[in-house]
């Protein structure tokens, strides 16, 4: 894959990565200090959030409980305040925070950003890590720091793997590990997990492996769901070594899969394999705190039809991306006087892509040539950020911060299936044109936080803040260029099966957000309360508008900016209810969220906002054991998008029983989930083109089924 590299960004990233590489060599000339823990966590994110009342953290036994039930990544935060996810693939739900979703959240996986490769948006971040790596994911809504990434409106979700660990001095050479192994009825699906790692005083060797496999889920009708079947391996190595001042660590990998049905979309995944190396440093010295990270990865995508959308023995219709990330950082931090820091950071990010379509063979419209729909995709993003957190009484800390970032992006010359023929005369006249036109761009964006954290007292606290927050066009959106009926089709991230067309005249997403969060925690830990409330003006938000009515219902439409507006609250909190010697302790979980999102050019609601939802739980601890009873109660989704006749779906609840019992080396999972076997649909899951297309594409196209009951279980051994 060649390509002609920016001057600027090369030197840029370059300079990065060489600070990166020197970094621990600095440690010699340092003032020698105490070592870190024996425990050395590789992939520390958004220290600056430390203790906010807005931030979120999934980890320990409720990250594995959820673990259990899924083989989906970003699925674990669904359920958490003003989380949710949209349908996609088994293993590639997308994410929404507080109404927006997908590219507008940032997902980091160990604190490196991954560039999503497909115009169908097969593979995204979250994609990349199966849940049996995961050992924490943060949630950073709204108010994020600049800090914790850029590039994004709605905040950030940090996912980490397990952290590497050494040796307790004189223990000489330790080796542990665990494996694991988990199933769910509805799909049939199994799953399996293997850790091992052998560390001494200085140096650790981690391995990390995951495999998951499912069938197509059924409903509570007992109906199967056409294209939700999947398989996927996820692998890792780690070697870390600790220096008199931190920790360096190279971390590598591979991500296989070899069939994922998307059950929303008119394609599916045939195979996606991606190779990926990261080399970090984290080090302390008597001035403060320094975190270098280059990282690189490949990803090499191909689509097709897979046997539920008729299969691909005559050819069927393949579409093959490979994609190159590259990626490198350099962040500081000083401690103040007052407990507070101030930090500053450099980053470079460059993302290349092309995206190709082979001629079918005797097909009149696939071919005679390659369809180009990206040749030589380019994305470059170099940003500055600096902010400082004070802490100017006891009561009070502030945290003020700014980023700035030029983004780059362009796309070489394209070309159709053929420049001749009546079926092929839109996308060759659509080919000329974008051929013949300047195609590359330039953005100058700046993000702002500023934001406030009042200790009322000892169990009181109050979060208010500002964010402005920008979002530059992904490639897809700016140079998808084909306008025919079918071109166009294959470019649609939202799961509605409709056309899209891009604009390279978009301009970035700039939201302004306020909020603010009230946590109450009482001092005996019995009780808690978190009440959240938000409001998001984004100018030039990344909407659609309508070009051409398609067949079956469909429809063609444009990228296009207008002006939205999103609001919403949040509360979640706990009480326990009761704490004998027979019963051990109870306590009753509640979650509750809402929002509510508007084009303020045409009035329409925006796209997958997610209905009023409330989830209750009653969960009991006793010894070993942990208990629990749930009821989701999902209210009608009647506000619905209009332009892409985005289908309603009406209220549902959801009956789960879940128990779990931990001992010293085992842990059981078991849980019936919708044990009543409701039929319902997902509000947030598009349409369902695997069961259309199966039906011979007669009927009208139905909102995607919500999965039925499901016996799931999971095991796990440490040794």
């Amino acid at each position: 894959m060649s390509r002609s590299h920016n001057g600027r960004t090369a030197a840029l990233m370059a300079g990065v990565c060489l600070a990166a590489l020197a970094a621990p060599l600095l440690a010699q000339a340092q003032t020698a200090r105490a070592l870190p823990p024996v425990e050395a966590n590789i992939a520390t994110e958004a220290a600056s959030s430390a203790g906010s009342p807005s931030q979120i953290q999934v980890t320990g036994e409720n990250l594995a409980r959820r673990a259990t039930g899924s083989a989906d990544t970003m699925s674990l935060v669904a359920g958490e305040p003003g989380m949710a996810v949209y349908a996609n693939g088994g293993i590639s739900s997308l994410p929404v925070m507080r109404g927006l979703a997908d590219s507008r959240v940032l997902v980091t996986v160990d604190g490196v950003e991954i560039t999503t490769f497909c115009p169908n948006n097969m593979n995204p971040p979250g994609s990349y890590v199966l849940p049996g790596r995961v050992e924490a994911i943060s949630i950073l809504p709204t108010l994020s720091p600049v800090s914790a990434g850029g590039d994004n409106i709605a905040g950030v979700i940090a996912v980490t793997t397990r952290p590497a660990t050494f040796a307790a001095p004189g223990e000489g050479l330790r080796v542990t590990g665990e494996v694991g192994a988990s199933y769910r009825s509805v799909a049939d699906a199994v799953g399996a997990t293997l850790e091992v790692s052998a560390a001494g005083e200085r140096f650790s060797l981690g391995y990390e492996g995951a495999w998951n496999r499912a069938e197509n889920y059924r409903t509570g009708d007992d109906r199967r769901v056409r294209s939700t079947l999947f398989e996927a391996y996820d692998q890792a190595l780690t070697l870390a070594l600790l220096t008199n001042h931190g920790v360096v660590s190279l971390r590598a990998g591979k991500h296989f899969s070899p069939y994922q049905g998307f059950p929303t979309q008119r394609m599916d995944l045939t195979e996606n394999d991606s190779t990926f190396a990261d080399l970090r440093y984290e080090g302390t010295y008597g001035w403060g705190e320094v975190t270098a990270k280059a990282s690189w990865r490949s990803v090499d995508h191909e689509m097709n039809f897979l046997a539920d959308k008729g299969g691909s023995v005559t050819g069927g219709m393949p579409m093959n991306t490979q994609g190159r990330d590259l990626r490198a950082s350099l962040a500081v931090s000083v401690p103040q006087k007052d407990g507070g820091a101030i930090r500053a950071g450099v980053e470079a990010h460059r993302g290349d892509v092309d995206d190709w379509w082979p001629p079918v063979a005797g097909s009149m419209m696939m071919g005679p040539q390659t369809y180009w729909n990206i040749n030589n995709g380019r994305r470059e993003r170099t940003g500055l950020w600096a902010e400082w957190e004070a802490k100017p009484s006891a009561a009070w800390t502030t945290l003020l911060g700014a980023r700035v970032e030029h983004v780059e992006t362009d796309a070489g010359l394209v070309q159709p299936y053929a420049w001749t023929g009546m079926m092929n005369m839109p996308d060759a006249m659509a080919a000329r044109a974008f051929n013949a036109r300047e195609r590359g761009r330039a953005d100058d964006n700046v993000d702002v936080t500023a934001k406030a954290v009042w200790r009322a007292n000892t169990t009181t606290s109050i979060e208010f803040g500002y964010a402005r927050k920008t979002r530059s066009p992904t490639l897809y959106e700016r140079y998808a260029w084909g306008k025919g009926a079918m071109s166009s089709s294959m470019t649609s991230f939202a799961g509605d099966a409709n056309a899209y067309v891009g604009d390279p005249d978009l301009s970035p997403e700039v939201a302004h957000n306020l909020a603010a969060t009230v946590k109450y925690a009482s001092l005996d830990g019995k009780r808690g309360l978190t009440l959240s409330a938000y409001h998001s003006r984004v100018d030039d938000f990344i909407d659609a508008v309508k070009l051409a009515d398609l067949t079956k219902g469909f429809v063609q439409l444009r990228f296009a900016n207008v002006d939205a507006r999103l609001h919403g609250f949040d509360a979640s909190g706990y009480a326990q209810v009761w704490e004998t010697a027979g019963l051990g302790q109870g306590t009753l979980k509640g979650v509750l969220s809402w929002v509510e999102g508007e084009n303020r050019n045409s009035g329409d609601n925006l796209y997958h906002m997610t209905p009023l939802t409330l989830r209750l739980a009653l969960e009991q601890t006793k010894g070993r054991w942990k208990n629990q009873a749930e009821v989701e109660l999902v209210g009608e989704k009647d506000a619905v998008n209009a332009l892409r006749h985005e289908p309603r779906t009406s209220a549902y609840a959801l009956f789960s029983l879940r128990s779990s019992w931990k001992g010293d080396r085992v842990r059981v999972n078991l849980a019936a989930e919708n044990l009543l076997d409701t039929a319902y649909d997902l509000p947030l899951g598009g349409v369902s083109f695997g069961d259309f297309k199966a039906g011979g594409s007669v009927a009208a196209i139905q909102p995607l089924p919500g999965p039925g009951r499901s016996i799931n279980l999971g095991l796990t051994y440490a040794f």
